[in-house]
């Protein structure tokens, strides 16, 4: 179990972060959405114990994560939004001396955890490659297997799917859920459909604040029979935007498509069956209002 208590951080331009975070987040996958900007790295960063909040606690088991980093560190398992390589070095050679700083001794035993986490991140017939070379979905596998190294029991991915096709998309998936229910699994994401093919829990941070959390599927029922929507021109978009609570809107053949949150339905809109994205988009539209109120 992972708690976190009060967690604030401001930065030196003045930027506010993290504005009391409150998270309990057990073993299995744990979605955390939110918008760009919303302070979901600089969470991330903080857990993995890569700066320090202004105030509040972090509790990993019985480990005080703050106090004693460097214990947090000998289980986490962390792959960052964006992370460097060193230029033409392969796969194979770079996860063995990440094994070295990670604390794996043993000669045999890096070769072990080497080779068996390249066949897992199916990464075994491009070992030799170069990890600069690797294409991004080829990277990202080979990030969550430097992930992976020691059996970490507290594991961070940051926007990890950003920027991979769907095959890609789907084969990391896979990976993920293929890591079981027994570590914390923190997946950071803007992307609602990780969250909703992935996680059984889950919150929304927005301006550095939990917005919301639960359960995915409890929290789309809580929608049901509120949303409609429909589809409108460019102009029509315009007007209804002045008097309607409309939560998204997307282009299909040109037109918007708009969703409203409502109890009764506005003239001329159908009932839309809720989603996670519904459920995303209203936390931050009604966050934005209040915020302007």
């Amino acid at each position: 179990m992972l708690s976190i208590t009060g967690l604030t951080k401001t930065y030196p331009n003045g930027v506010k972060a993290l504005n009391g975070i409150d998270l309990s987040i057990p073993k299995g996958m744990f979605g955390l959405l939110g918008p760009n900007g919303a302070g979901k790295s600089s969470l991330m960063r903080t857990i993995a114990t890569l700066q320090t909040p202004d105030s509040g606690s972090i509790q990993f088991d019985d480990i005080d994560v703050l106090a004693d980093p460097n214990a947090l560190r000998q289980r986490l398992g962390y792959l960052p939004q964006n992370f460097g390589v060193y230029p033409r070095i392969s796969a194979e050679k770079l996860l063995d001396h990440l094994a070295v700083l990670k604390g794996i001794n043993s000669k045999s035993d890096r070769k072990e955890a080497v080779e068996s986490l390249l066949v897992h991140t199916n990464l075994w017939q491009h070992r030799d490659k170069a990890v600069s070379g690797y294409s991004g979905g080829m990277r990202q596998r080979f990030g969550i297997a430097q992930a992976l190294l020691g059996d970490p029991d507290l594991i961070i991915v940051d926007e990890p799917t950003a920027g991979l096709d769907p095959e890609e998309r789907n084969r990391f998936h896979n990976l993920l859920v293929s890591l079981g229910e027994e570590k914390v699994i923190i997946l950071s994401t803007h992307i609602v459909d990780d969250v909703s093919e992935l996680c059984p829990k889950m919150a929304v941070l927005g301006q550095g604040q939990i917005l919301m959390e639960g359960n995915p599927m409890s929290l789309t029922h809580e929608l049901a029979g509120r949303i409609w929507r429909k589809q409108v021109s460019q102009e029509e978009y315009r007007e209804l935007e002045q008097h309607l609570n409309i939560i998204s809107a997307r282009l299909i053949a040109g037109k918007h498509v708009i969703h409203v949150l409502a109890d009764t339905p506005p003239e001329g809109f159908e009932q839309a069956p809720a989603n996670l994205e519904d459920v995303y988009f209203s936390t931050l539209h009604n966050s934005r209002a209040a915020t302007a109120a």
